[in-house]
């Protein structure tokens, strides 16, 4: 009976630290900006929604910029994960999304980002950390540091992954180079494993030979009032050795109306999309394993 007993109690505390743990998430305002700490000037919250939305429409990628009080005692590291993973923020079927999180009570930023990413994106994004957003924030220059910090991801880290122009980190000398190779080298031939398993899954249909090549573009749709609706992104799939291709229209979590100078009109959540999560609102279900870089000032 005792034992019974305790283990009720085991998995009733186990659900009241998950709910907890739940709880002191908060929810998405939008797929771009929630500055919920207030750091950002108005200008630089438009400019950041504008490269954010623009980055989403052209390449499918989702970043978006978070800034909080505190976490409440969580480590930061963690917090951002479990944020990151509870929104879901970039494509399930990619995970190149990001989060730029700043906690202003705690004094602490982090960049996250998806678990489709390479290890020397972490580099690149400590690379950003220490040297665009942590003198800002330590001269007081909050809003800067933030809207130059995630214009450098997205210039640095993002766009190169979904252009498959490959990221290559800073060339390091001395110790500075081995740790990345001692620490790193596990992670690489874990993450080579998994590219060759999709590798091989990557098979045309026409002629079996590997190496289909997948391009996304988003599916403009004139609207009678003059503005230009992307609800959805057109995904093409093509064999470079017998030509066979094949295209389908996926839905996009949100729904962005552009005017006629191609400006941001507004965004709302899109129905036809599915999150794959609760509560991301109109995140596509990515998730992190923990990459990123922190900081603190």
């Amino acid at each position: 009976m005792m034992r019974r007993l305790a283990a009720v109690l085991l998995v009733l505390g186990l659900g009241l630290a998950l709910q907890a743990q739940a709880q002191d998430l908060p929810a998405p305002a939008s797929t771009t900006v929630n500055d919920f700490a207030a750091l950002l000037t108005p200008a630089d919250a438009k400019a950041l929604d504008r490269a954010l939305s623009d980055l989403d429409r052209r390449t499918g990628v989702q970043g978006t910029v978070v800034t909080l009080d505190s976490s409440h005692g969580a480590g930061l590291e963690d917090f951002a994960t479990r944020l990151f993973n509870r929104w879901g923020v970039g494509r399930a079927d990619r995970n190149d999304g990001f989060m730029l999180l700043v906690l202003a009570r705690d004094r602490a930023a982090r960049i996250a980002l998806g678990a489709g990413y390479p290890g020397d994106a972490d580099i690149l994004a400590q690379d950003i950390m220490r040297g665009t957003m942590l003198p800002a924030f330590r001269d007081g220059r909050m809003s800067q540091g933030i809207r130059e910090g995630t214009l450098a991801v997205i210039e640095q880290i993002a766009l190169p992954q979904a252009q498959g122009r490959g990221i290559e980190a800073p060339r390091r000398s001395g110790l500075a180079r081995l740790f990345p190779v001692l620490f790193g080298g596990a992670w690489t031939l874990i993450l080579a494993g998994m590219g060759w398993r999709l590798w091989q899954r990557n098979r045309c249909p026409q002629c079996r030979r590997r190496g289909l090549e997948t391009t996304r573009a988003p599916n403009s749709q004139p609207q009678p009032d003059g503005s230009t609706l992307v609800s959805d992104q057109a995904v093409t799939r093509r064999c470079p050795h017998c030509g066979w291709s094949e295209t389908r229209l996926a839905p996009l979590g949100t729904r962005s109306f552009y005017g006629p100078a191609g400006e941001l009109l507004r965004q709302e959540r899109n129905p036809a999309f599915r999150a794959s999560r609760p509560g991301s609102s109109g995140f596509g279900g990515g998730a992190s394993r923990g990459g990123g870089a922190s900081g603190r000032w």
